[in-house]
């Protein structure tokens, strides 16, 4: 009873957990956390915003903002001019992924001391908007000269395209593909000071976008290999605060 007047009134006193041995951990009311988040389809960043339940519960939301590749994809460079950007054959979108969702962590394992580990399950779901961004490449014409146009492996001959071209190329056709996610791992907070944040967190993501999305260019006639499902390992590394 006392624990939660204590978290409806953040200006009271902290209150104090015992563990097994004479450390005492005291119990936040409010966290925050960001880093860089890692998987099998590419790459990106976390912020999350916790509020505590009880000294081993919390609840609150988190935006993921990833990049997400096609399977197939396979770098090709210039081979006359390192200098040129690299692209990927055959692909005639980049996809990214911007999520917003609930999150719900369970401590599993309390730190017993300080400089030990604390084991938590985490589980998170809410939206995943994709943005569909055409590629664009430098291309030769017939005078030599280098010119900007939208890829399309019907046109463009492998020997013809120098590179791929700048990132910013293309941003005013983006085009949206809404979706849901599913996000369930493992999280590990080694940091030596109970009110900072230094976690490990692994675990399985799940995007579904409510149609197949077109990264890869699929010729008449053939099988898309282009899914509206991705699955991804991952791999988050996490820094922040707690405080009341």
């Amino acid at each position: 009873m006392g624990l939660a007047l204590g978290l409806l009134r953040p200006q009271q006193a902290e209150a104090q957990l015992d563990t097994e041995i004479d450390f005492k951990r005291t119990v936040y009311l409010n966290e925050f956390s960001m880093g860089p988040l890692f998987h099998t389809r590419g790459y990106g960043v976390n912020f999350r915003r916790s509020y505590y339940l009880d000294g081993y519960t919390k609840q609150g939301w988190e935006i993921d903002a990833v990049n997400i590749r096609h399977p197939k994809e396979v770098n090709s460079y210039n081979q006359f001019d390192n200098s040129a950007r690299g692209y990927v054959q055959q692909k005639i979108n980049s996809f990214y992924s911007l999520r917003g969702g609930y999150t719900r962590e369970y401590t599993l394992v309390d730190k017993t001391d300080q400089g030990t580990v604390a084991l938590s399950l985490v589980v998170a779901g809410g939206a995943s908007l994709g943005l569909l961004k055409p590629v664009y490449v430098e291309v030769f014409d017939n005078q030599g000269f280098l010119r900007v146009e939208r890829y399309d492996p019907a046109i463009h001959d492998y020997g013809e395209i120098y590179g791929r071209s700048g990132f910013f190329t293309g941003f005013d056709e983006i085009t949206l593909r809404p979706g849901l996610y599913a996000k369930t791992g493992a999280s590990f907070d080694f940091n030596l000071l109970d009110e900072r944040i230094t976690t490990l967190e692994v675990g399985l993501i799940t995007d579904y976008f409510f149609e197949p999305v077109p990264i890869m260019y699929v010729p008449p006639g053939s099988e898309s290999t282009n899914k509206a499902w991705f699955f991804q390992l991952y791999l988050s590394v996490n820094f922040g605060k707690k405080w009341n």
